[in-house]
């Protein structure tokens, strides 16, 4: 549309504030593994070189500033189930995760809002402020390196040619997801990588 946004959200009920690397890796897992989820979103950020690509794959897309409760309001129509920041407060500009739970609660009372801590003080202080779940990256990927090593802890404690196919078949997992990328490539190249 002419204001940078799509018109239409009435099916759209997950909201992604801001596409940085962890949104881009959840719209690529997506893509690989739950398609149909696709159109039940909607990004809204300020890199308008995104946006026909998300497009083309099904998801909408608002060009705006994630830290304005006006920009929000303007750039979703609706009221999303769930919205999602999974972007550090270091790579946030002009908000940090605090304030974007209050700017969401304060657009979308009845929304779940998801965000994203760097250490477990800020957790507590996310959930004070009304934050319904917050990631930490550190806590993720430990849970996963205990998944690999649980799940598969014969194979990792098994001989060497075990461990070398456990590891292989982790990376040709990730080579898939890598692969599926493109479609959401920048004309400079991968976004945020």
């Amino acid at each position: 549309s002419e204001h940078g946004h799509d018109d239409h959200h009435d099916h759209r009920d997950i909201l992604l504030l801001g596409y940085h690397k962890v949104a881009f890796m959840l719209v690529a897992e997506m893509k690989a593994k739950s398609p149909q989820l696709l159109k039940r979103i909607h990004v809204v950020d300020f890199n308008q070189d995104v946006m026909p690509k998300l497009r083309a794959i099904g998801v909408s897309c608002s060009y705006g500033d994630i830290s304005s409760p006006d920009v929000l309001e303007h750039a979703f129509h609706g009221t999303p189930k769930i919205v999602i920041c999974s972007i550090p407060d270091w790579a946030l500009r002009g908000i940090d995760n605090e304030g974007l739970v209050k700017v969401s609660k304060k657009v979308w009372p009845s929304c779940h809002v998801i965000v994203t801590a760097d250490n477990p003080e800020q957790t507590v202080r996310l959930y004070k402020a009304g934050a319904d779940y917050v990631l930490r990256m550190a806590k993720l990927c430990a849970e996963r390196l205990h998944e690999v090593l649980t799940e598969n802890s014969q194979e990792a404690f098994g001989d060497e040619g075990e461990l070398a196919e456990l590891f292989s078949y982790f990376k040709d997992k990730d080579k898939v997801l890598r692969s599926s990328k493109s479609f959401v490539e920048g004309s400079k190249g991968p976004v945020n990588q």
